[in-house]
């Protein structure tokens, strides 16, 4: 897998997604969505930490501190893709608006998968296969958990170290009880099982 080459070709699909986003405002006159933009960004960050700071030759204590700032702001990359829930509120270009919506998603999905094969592959060659598969698991778990976080909660990843003790108390609640509302629970089985079989089926292309 030639990195430079993918990490150029996603530079470049951001940068058409970004000018189709802001023709949209061109053509429509309304600002509702430029916050893909910045939710872009934010699916970048993970990518871009696993980039440059996780290698092959990276020692386990250095990869620890980086590999937990890395899950702190992995959800962000998949998120993109629950941003499909506006296409129902207000959409003025309807055609438009799911393209768009599409090609966010699947940017930041990708952003996503690239960045858990970085992580995965340095498990599987300091630890073992064994160890590397269920972390991959647990990481789908953790980052779907963070996604609803985002999601239906409204908190960011920078929340943690803004307001960490409000922080710790919500997510000490949720739990306690994560059946409430019906939410928390089912949509993490789900969107765990989905992000997993993504990434599975990403890897067989990516090996």
């Amino acid at each position: 897998m030639e990195i430079r080459k993918i990490t150029k070709q996603l530079v470049l699909i951001s940068i058409v997604a970004i000018i189709f986003n802001l023709a949209r405002l061109d053509a429509w006159g309304t600002t509702n969505l430029l916050y893909l933009i910045w939710n872009l960004f934010l699916a970048w960050v993970p990518y871009v930490i696993s980039l440059f700071f996780i290698k092959k030759e990276t020692s386990i204590y250095y990869f620890v501190p980086i590999f937990l700032i890395w899950l702190l702001f992995f959800p962000n990359a998949p998120y993109l893709v629950t941003d499909v829930l506006h296409l129902a509120s207000g959409s003025i270009a309807l055609w438009y608006d799911s393209l768009l919506f599409f090609f966010f998603g699947w940017i930041g999905l990708f952003l996503g998968i690239l960045s858990l094969y970085r992580v995965h592959q340095y498990l599987k060659m300091h630890l073992n296969y064994f160890f590397s598969e269920i972390s991959v698991f647990l990481i789908c778990l953790i980052s779907s958990f963070g996604v609803y976080l985002g999601r239906f909660e409204r908190w960011n990843s920078w929340d943690i170290f803004t307001h960490p003790l409000f922080f710790f108390r919500h997510f000490f609640h949720l739990s306690i009880n994560p059946t409430q509302g019906g939410i928390p629970l089912s949509f993490m089985i789900v969107f765990t099982i989905f992000m997993y079989a993504v990434y599975k089926t990403m890897y067989v292309f990516l090996t």
